[in-house]
C-alpha cells in the first residue's frame, strides 16, 4: 500500500497535478510512510521531469511548475521532520547578487537541489556580499550558487569570491 501511494505521488508530480500531489503527500504522511521514502519519490519524480525537459517533452514552464509543486510538498512535509533527522548530500547557499532582482533560474536550481537531497539556504534576491559570507560561515556551507542575469551585476560575483577566498572548502557556481 505504501509503495502504491509513493508511486502515485511521483506520478502526480510528473504529471504536474498539484492538488493531487498535495493530497497524496498528506495521505503518505498520515499513513506513517518514512520521510526518506517520500523524499526518494520526490527525487525520482524530479529526475524524470528533468529528463523530459532535456528531451524537449517539457519546457521551462513545466519545469518551473514541477518545482513549485515540490516546493509546496516540502512545506507540507516540513513540520513532520527535523533537518537534523534528514541526511543531506551537502549544504548549499543560493543568492541573486546585489543589484539584481531576477530569480527564476535560482528558484529552479533551489527546488531541484532540495528534491535531490541537498540542504539549501536560499538567501533571495539583491543579496549583499556580506550576507552571503555570513551565511557561508554560519551554516558551514560547502557549495555557493550565485545568480546574476544583468551583466552590470557581474562585478558583484567577483567581489563575493574575493571576500570568501580564505573560507575553506567552498565550491562556487554562478
Amino acid at each position: 500500500m505504501s509503495e502504491e501511494k509513493l508511486k502515485k505521488l511521483k506520478e502526480a508530480i510528473i504529471n504536474l497535478q498539484i492538488d493531487t500531489a498535495l493530497k497524496i503527500c498528506e495521505e503518505t504522511i498520515a499513513s506513517g510512510i518514512a520521510m526518506e521514502k517520500i523524499f526518494d519519490s520526490i527525487t525520482q519524480a524530479m529526475n524524470i521531469v528533468g529528463t523530459k525537459y532535456e528531451a524537449g517533452e517539457y519546457f521551462l514552464a513545466e519545469l518551473i511548475m514541477a518545482g513549485e509543486i515540490v516546493k509546496d510538498i516540502l512545506k507540507v512535509i516540513e513540520p513532520y521532520y527535523k533537518k537534523s533527522e534528514r541526511k543531506f548530500i551537502s549544504k548549499v547557499v543560493l543568492a541573486t547578487v546585489k543589484g539584481d532582482l531576477h530569480d527564476i533560474g535560482k528558484n529552479i536550481v533551489s527546488m531541484l537541489l532540495q528534491s535531490a537531497g541537498f540542504e539549501v539556504y536560499d538567501l533571495g534576491i539583491d543579496v549583499s556580499a556580506e550576507k552571503i559570507v555570513e551565511a557561508v560561515k554560519k551554516y558551514n556551507i560547502q557549495i555557493v550558487g550565485l545568480s546574476a542575469l544583468l551583466t552590470t551585476t557581474l562585478p558583484e560575483i567577483k567581489n563575493i569570491i574575493n571576500k570568501t577566498k580564505n573560507i575553506k572548502e567552498v565550491i562556487w557556481y554562478y
